[in-house]
């Protein structure tokens, strides 16, 4: 019967009989006999073959959902004996933007690689839409993102740590003038010491007339670049769009535009005199770097070795999602 199910859940997959025949190496005709078969124990039809591309019936909406959760399941206890060996092979899939996949995963990586060698990592650089779809079909074992929604119930997330928005402006700009007594030493955003009560936040309505790069909508820096204005009673004028903070970093350099940036990534980039940045004071400016795994599904041996490394906690299944240590 499982044999059965994944045979219709292949044609479910690409809409056609021909194409599904293909991708299993078995003749169509098989597969229409097989498919025929379930229908026939279900006592009702699975795909409605007036539709072109295929389509599923009501009943063969339900029949396909339950058929995901038996596959989800034979993968979750393929996975748990696979673990019995040990880390002494197999495959581990990250992903993660490209900040995190030139920045942060290098270092992680090398010391779960000098630990584990015979343990190939597989590793993906996606936005957020692609990342998650990574997840949700388990190409992808580990996501490390900031734009994952708390809210989000198909996901655990598990805190790696926090990080905070700084605001970046070409020095250029007159604006900076009047604002001398609030920018950030570079020592200052590298020892993290801006983050302390006595160094003062700028008023980002100073701001107001200033054009900004931004990254694309749907980006988390954008929704939260955009409120934070409209926090401090302006609308953000946009006069560029970029896919990439490291690109936009470059632009804002060249007397762009200004643009919100990770404080980290300052440390990253050589010391240019062509930007000033500034601290801000919304509660927006900060937020959470999580390691994502899809709920429900089997945390390897070498998934919970390599949120260990990182610092997180992952052994507790009840544990609270975001629950894992702070790395220091």
């Amino acid at each position: 019967m499982l044999n059965e199910m994944k045979y219709v859940y292949e044609v479910y997959k690409e809409k056609s009989f021909s194409k599904a025949a293909k991708k299993l190496f078995i003749s169509q005709p098989a597969l229409s006999n097989m498919v025929r078969k379930a229908e026939k124990e279900m006592g009702a039809p699975i795909f409605d073959r007036s539709t072109i591309p295929l389509t599923v019936t009501k009943e063969g909406a339900y029949y396909i959902r339950t058929v995901e959760k038996i596959l989800f399941l034979e993968r979750n206890l393929e996975r748990y004996f696979q673990d019995i060996a040990g880390l002494q092979g197999g495959t581990l899939a990250l992903g993660g933007a490209s900040y995190f996949c030139s920045f942060v995963y290098p270092d992680l990586i090398a010391r779960f690689q000098t630990k584990y060698p015979q343990v190939t990592i597989d590793l993906t650089e996606g936005n957020t839409r692609e990342l998650k779809a990574g997840l949700e079909n388990e190409s992808l074992d580990l996501v490390l993102e900031t734009a994952m929604e708390k809210d989000d119930t198909s996901i655990k997330r598990y805190l790696f740590r926090k990080e905070n928005l700084i605001l970046a402006v070409p020095e250029s700009f007159p604006v900076n003038r009047k604002l001398q007594p609030y920018r950030l030493s570079r020592q200052e955003i590298l020892s993290k010491s801006f983050l302390k009560p006595e160094v003062e936040a700028v008023p980002l309505k100073e701001f107001k007339d200033v054009p900004f790069i931004t990254m694309k909508p749907g980006n988390d820096m954008y929704k939260r670049g955009a409120k934070m204005c409209r926090n401090s009673g302006f609308t953000m004028k946009t006069v560029m769009m970029v896919d990439q903070v490291l690109t936009s970093l470059n632009i804002v350099s060249n007397g762009v535009g200004a643009m919100f940036v990770r404080s980290d990534i300052v440390q990253w980039r050589p010391e240019d005199p062509r930007l000033v940045y500034y601290k801000i004071d919304d509660p927006l400016s900060e937020r959470e770097i999580t390691f994502s795994v899809k709920r429900g599904r089997y945390v390897t041996a070498a998934m919970r070795e390599f949120m260990r490394l990182a610092g997180i906690r992952s052994d507790d299944p009840d544990a609270d999602p975001a629950a894992g240590r702070q790395k220091e």
